[in-house]
């Protein structure tokens, strides 16, 4: 999940710093959205002890969208209030062009919330932090060629010169949260830099740098990849 931060003087709406961050949340770090269904029902939380004000949407595939923008799903609503403690459902529809039916499309949804003020503070000038949180949303057709749980096994690796070949021969992304290589002559081990993770396409590939003297000899690969439930799921290969 990634947050997008703002920072405003307000004069009417007022929050506190650590209630921004912690206000309204969504169940779940992903969305998985059947692409045979009509909609998908969405829950949100206010843990805060105020109300909030929570607005939606969603895009394609820019960090800098805005509600102003029309996005591919319909989220309803898109505007609405928490109370404090209390939980809010929103159903989100999908609302454009044809997807590619043998593997996942992907995109996004945006949310952020504004927490309320009292009567007291409604007239101070406060500085308040809002933050917009950003999820991924997989549109999923149905009856694709395996269980989104066996994709871990069926990623494939190859040394290719002093880089690890990833190759992705699945349907689904494949979101790779750690990977850590160890050379059967070394004692240490070597984690591949988390700027070179990414998710992997349907169908796609990226290519990992490794340090030369790992490009003979067996090496062994640990990784993990976030699953439907946004949980990490871990497997350990040996490479040739």
């Amino acid at each position: 999940m990634n947050k997008k931060i703002y920072f405003f003087i307000f004069f009417i709406w007022i929050g506190w710093i650590n209630n921004a961050f912690s206000s309204v949340t969504l169940l779940g770090n992903r969305v998985i959205y059947p692409a045979h269904a009509q909609d998908k029902t969405l829950e949100f939380t206010n843990n805060d002890n105020t109300p909030a004000l929570v607005q939606i949407w969603t895009d394609v595939n820019d960090p800098k969208s805005s509600p102003e923008n029309k996005g591919p799903f319909i989220a309803i609503p898109s505007i609405f209030t928490i109370d404090a403690k209390s939980k809010q459902l929103v159903k989100i529809a999908y609302n454009s062009e044809a997807n590619p039916d043998d593997r996942e499309s992907v995109f996004y949804l945006n949310y952020l919330s504004i927490p309320s003020v009292s009567k007291q503070d409604a007239t101070k000038n406060k500085l308040m932090i809002i933050v917009t949180n950003r999820v991924k949303i997989f549109y999923r057709p149905k009856n694709l060629s395996i269980q989104q749980s066996d994709v871990i096994n069926n990623i494939k690796f190859e040394r290719v010169g002093n880089t690890l070949k990833v190759s992705n021969p699945t349907p689904y992304y494949a979101t790779v949260t750690t990977a850590k290589i160890s050379n059967s002559n070394k004692k240490h081990n070597i984690n591949i830099d988390s700027s070179q993770l990414d998710m992997i396409s349907p169908f796609g590939e990226i290519y990992w740098p490794i340090p030369s003297n790992y490009n003979q000899g067996l090496i062994k690969l640990n990784f993990g990849l976030i699953n439907d439930y946004g949980t990490e799921t871990k497997r350990e290969i040996t490479i040739m």
